[in-house]
């Protein structure tokens, strides 16, 4: 083993988790802290010596004979067999094939080397109590917070001394490793499917198919795949696209179409940058000269922005919110037409919610209803992306981002939200199965949008999650897939179950496993942690002020069994630059977000984007408590959250992040970011209070325990050498000096260039907390 243990595990840059289907589900978690290699993201491998200890995620040459015997090797951990959630994955090492064009950031970057934390002389002691992470990888930082410190009926620091001290190690058998590649297949492993993907009569694998399942293309499969570019325009689609817009000239007015050349460019920064974050569109299927305008000019504006031009990106979206306006008041006068041409009795019963699936021009046949279906479905879409690229930019738009969600509730609810759309028993086409999936998708994230809406603005969200009667979305390697071969191959490995988002989300709520009877996608995991997130809004609403007891319990529960489902989806990861996509990622920020409004109040995010310093200072003021947050367990795992959050862009690189995040981050990181230093500055401010009127042993361990979690954390980052300590300073001093450093940290993640304005706006109000304290400190 190792002799010196790097104490935030996070650092380490492969840390991509790999597990296989045979992966016994009630290891206690000492034996995942010990480890052989560790698998690179890009495929290299790491010789032990190289990297801190971290869970053991056994690779798919292990079989149940070496779990026994490792398992025989290693002692009990008393209690805690049976709660510990770790993730179920398989190993599949195939490359992963881009969708796109390589580009200079779409490399995979070179794994840093590792590194360990400078001398403890180096930083002044604190003397609170005895390192928590030299005696215990516990708290080593793994890839994500084990379920079992979720558990509000364990202390922190009791949970600690049931596992093994740094000086243990294994004496068990280790799984072989091998150099990058898959792993051998057994002589009976013949198979005719492409890739690692693997034959659908093995059915014992629990996971779903991953993006690294997609076959490798030949030569001629990849000239057919430039050619069906998703940002492609060829001069006929050019003059299609401008034909359509020449049509509406009445609302476009002057506006100057972007030439073909730039509307590549633009579609391109759309689909880069923005659409896997939100994947409501069929990219193999997508051509841009078919879709409605006011669409094709929503995607095109948030594109402009992906490429940094801002200015053309504000045109473009002028011109689809024109658009947009025309076809609203065009249905309004159609609306007024007929009920002023109808009898009072029959205009008493006029709805225009009545029968949602008739449209007010009242088509004769069905084809002419499917194309108003998909044009009503097309301008839901512009209007989600519209509302995003408001709501998300320069506060002069937040108003009119609360008018287009507005509307969009209208559509989405005219389209049929609150309509179950089980498909189960239905035998679809590839096609047909893609425009169901496409409008529930829309659906879905339609409800996101409102969510982050109320998270941003502190207002109720405009779709309740009792009105969303859709089922959860495919997993996306079904989703991707390029053609009805690929999409039956996919189809045959997941055989994922029709499973409604609500029904799914009371299982969470009641506490119960979600992945007893099969896996969901990452893109449901997201759905549903923002379901967690509107249930613990309106559950602070209905109480005013701190929670029940009971209650904190009960919603930590379902966070818990959530977690554990998004362990156990292949997808999700904690690399920002994952290939296996955003989504994974971007449910942990609401996680985070989860635990802090479970144990403070909501709409911070907004009274910090609207603050002076003034106010600054009375935000993150401990005296007295703004929300009557109180030190407890609850709210040392939420800090505990904060510390994870930060860890992230610490490993990475502070510099590093704050100059790319833009690229591959997605906006909730940044509100993520904004709650968690606040709530993290907070709470060491209280312990400082308390330290001054009481002494340092007037702090529970779990309480010295994070406070140390933190100095390893300020250790990586050069505010060790810009923040100097005070000859004779007390433990209180100490502890607001490590606050003031934690908020420079936390400004300086956010200072970088950003696409949307909220994350400028935000990293201006973490630079002012920082000034406030620095201020306040000398």
């Amino acid at each position: 083993m190792l002799s010196h243990v790097i104490p935030v595990l996070l650092f380490c840059p492969d840390y991509a988790p790999i597990a296989a289907p045979n992966f016994h589900p009630n290891l206690p978690l000492h034996q995942y802290l010990s480890i052989n290699s560790i698998p690179n993201p890009h495929g290299a491998r790491k010789t032990q010596s190289a990297y801190p200890p971290m869970y053991l995620l056994w690779s798919s040459s292990a079989g149940p004979d070496q779990v026994d015997s490792i398992n025989s090797s290693l002692p009990a951990t008393a209690g805690l067999e049976n709660v510990v959630s770790a993730p179920n994955m398989s190993a599949s090492t195939v490359p992963f094939p881009s969708i796109t064009t390589p580009t200079a950031w779409d490399e995979p970057s070179q794994a840093l080397p590792a590194f360990f934390p400078p001398p403890l002389e180096s930083f002044p002691e604190m003397e609170l109590g005895q390192d928590p992470i030299s005696d215990n990888f516990a708290f080593a930082f793994p890839n994500f917070v084990p379920s079992q410190f979720l558990n509000t009926e364990i202390s922190l620091s009791d949970l600690l001394e049931q596992f093994p001290a740094q000086g243990q190690e294994s004496q068990g058998p280790r799984p072989s490793s091998t150099p990058a590649g898959p792993p051998a297949a057994s002589p009976d492993d013949t198979t005719d499917y492409p890739g690692d993907l693997p034959d659908p009569k093995y059915r014992l694998q629990r996971r779903l198919p991953s993006l690294d399942d997609q076959p490798h293309k030949s030569g001629l499969d990849a000239q057919l795949d430039a050619a069906g570019c998703p940002w492609a325009i060829s001069a006929v689609a050019y003059k299609i696209i401008v034909d359509k817009l020449t049509a509406k000239r009445t609302a476009l007015g002057e506006s100057l179409l972007p030439s073909r050349c730039a509307l590549v460019r633009y579609l391109e920064g759309y689909f880069r940058g923005f659409h896997d974050h939100l994947p409501f569109l069929h990219v193999p299927t997508f051509r841009a000269e078919t879709v409605e305008p006011e669409l094709f000019l929503a995607m095109a504006a948030v594109g402009a922005l992906h490429r940094f031009e801002h200015h053309k990106g504000h045109q473009l979206y002028v011109a689809a919110r024109s658009l947009i306006d025309q076809n609203t008041q065009d249905r309004r006068r159609r609306l007024v037409s007929q009920l002023v041409g109808r009898s009072p009795g029959s205009a008493a019963y006029a709805s225009p919610f009545s029968d949602s699936r008739r449209n007010s021009r009242n088509p004769t046949s069905a084809d002419e209803m499917a194309e108003e279906n998909t044009s009503e479905l097309q301008r839901a879409q512009a209007l989600i992306v519209l509302t995003a690229m408001s709501s998300w930019g320069e506060e002069v738009l937040a108003q009119d981002s609360l008018a287009m969600s507005s509307q969009l509730a209208v559509l989405v609810r005219k389209l049929g939200i609150q309509e179950t759309d089980n498909c189960a028993d239905t035998e679809l086409s590839w096609p047909a199965w893609v425009a169901h999936q496409q409008l529930r998708r829309t659906f879905l994230i339609a409800y996101i949008i409102f969510n982050l809406q109320s998270i941003i603005f502190n207002i109720p969200p405009q779709i309740l999650t009792s009105e969303v009667a859709v089922c959860l979305p495919s997993c996306e390697a079904e989703w991707r897939a390029s053609s009805p071969a690929a999409w039956e191959r996919h189809r045959a490995v997941s055989r994922l179950h029709e499973r409604a988002f609500t029904s799914t989300l009371n299982d969470l709520l009641n506490g119960n496993d979600i992945t007893n009877h099969s896996l969901i996608s990452p893109f449901s995991n997201y759905i549903l942690i923002h379901g967690l997130v509107q249930r613990i809004y309106f559950e602070r609403q209905a109480a005013g002020g701190s929670l029940r007891a009971p209650l904190i319990e009960s919603l930590e529960s379902a966070l818990k069994h959530w977690q554990a489902s998004w362990e156990s989806t292949w997808e999700s990861s904690l690399d920002p630059y994952s290939p296996q996509g955003p989504l994974g990622f971007n449910a942990t920020a609401l996680l985070r977000l989860a635990y802090i409004r479970l144990n403070c109040q909501t709409g911070l995010c907004h009274e910090l984007l609207c603050s002076n310093t003034t106010r600054f200072k009375s935000l993150i003021s401990p005296t007295p408590p703004l929300d009557h947050i109180g030190r407890s367990p609850s709210l040392d795992r939420a800090i505990l959250q904060c510390i994870h959050a930060l860890s992230i862009p610490v490993r990475v690189g502070i510099p590093y992040v704050a100059r790319t995040q833009t690229l591959s981050w997605s906006v909730q990181h940044s509100i993520c970011h904004l709650e968690c230093a606040v709530l993290l500055i907070r709470w060491m401010q209280m312990l400082a209070s308390a330290a001054a009127a009481h002494g340092i042993a007037s702090l529970r361990e779990d309480e010295r325990k994070l406070l140390h979690m933190v100095e390893y954390l300020i250790q990586e980052t050069n505010c060790v050498e810009e923040e100097v300590a005070k000859e004779g300073e007390s433990e209180a001093e100490k502890i607001q000096r490590l606050a003031r450093m934690t908020a420079q940290i936390w400004a300086e993640i956010s200072s970088g260039i950003h696409v949307f304005d909220l994350v400028r706006r935000i990293g201006e109000a973490l630079g002012g907390i920082a000034d406030v304290l620095t201020g306040v400190g000398r």
